[in-house]
């Protein structure tokens, strides 16, 4: 008898238990996120330069170098050291919600010259990191920028 008492305890306490669950119900509206277009206008400084994986920023002043991405799709470029592009002209990006691709038309060129792009936030800002190999597919540099302060 006190076996059954126990039985009948247990099989009351799992019925209680499985029909006081119920499934979530959200009657909301579907959460919808849109990718926010990625703005790479601005004014952008040299932070760190490596080759190869070595870090070579500290083997030349990059300080005073800036590229100036215009928002009408030229650029130029100030204090030149060695770049991707050496003269002015235009820039695009492949998509504009997922970049991956930056390409430069200098005003003297034939075509573009594609470079691998990110748009990562370093130090709770966004950066421009640019790769590429300039010739020699042996070598390859990743450039690493901080918009300027004072601009965008």
């Amino acid at each position: 008898m006190k076996n059954s008492l126990k039985m009948a305890f247990v099989a009351l306490m799992a019925a209680l238990f499985v029909s006081s669950c119920s499934t979530f119900s959200d009657d909301t509206e579907p959460y919808n996120v849109q990718e926010v277009v990625k703005d790479l206008s601005g004014v952008w400084a040299l932070k760190t330069v490596t080759r190869n994986n070595v870090d070579i920023t500290s083997q030349m002043d990059f300080s005073q170098f800036r590229l100036n991405l215009n928002s009408d799709g030229t650029y130029t470029i100030d204090n030149y050291l060695p770049f991707i592009v050496m003269e002015n002209g235009t820039w695009g990006i492949d998509n504009p919600l997922y970049p991956f691709l930056l390409s430069f038309k200098e005003v003297s060129a034939n075509a573009s010259l594609d470079v691998e792009l990110s748009y990562p936030i370093v130090n709770g800002k966004r950066a421009l990191s640019i790769t590429h190999s300039p010739g020699c597919y042996t070598n390859s540099y990743t450039y690493l920028m901080e918009r300027v302060a004072d601009a965008k």
